[in-house]
């Protein structure tokens, strides 16, 4: 497990095994800077799916799904930036604003890998 970013309100770590992120805090205007750098890393790292575990997430503002959507409709056609373990208040504003259905980005239930 690599540490990606530890700030004072999100932790964003790199697993290997499976290869993911693992978010946990609050993502917000003042830290999507730090969000955006770990999944350019992570897309230029494989060829593959970008997964992205959010269960650790307390609180998301629209910069911070701006920048998960930007990502997956950023990815080659074939991947995709797939956010399982998605908190249910994640969850329900990704779908509010209309963005569950951005071409790449994947939403898996709970208990889905």
């Amino acid at each position: 497990m690599d540490l990606e970013f530890d700030g004072a309100i999100l932790r964003i770590r790199r697993i290997a095994d499976p290869p993911e992120l693992r978010v946990e805090g609050a993502i917000d205007a003042t830290t999507v800077n730090e969000l955006s750098k770990a999944l350019a890393t992570a897309v230029q790292c494989g060829d593959g799916d970008v997964r992205v575990n959010l269960e650790g997430v307390t609180f998301v503002d629209l910069a911070g799904l701006r920048v998960l959507a930007d990502a997956a409709s950023a990815l080659p056609e074939g991947r995709a930036l797939i956010l399982w373990r998605v908190p249910g208040h994640v969850r329900h504003l990704i779908r509010l604003v209309g963005w569950d259905t951005t071409p790449g980005l994947r939403l898996f239930d709970t208990e889905t890998r």
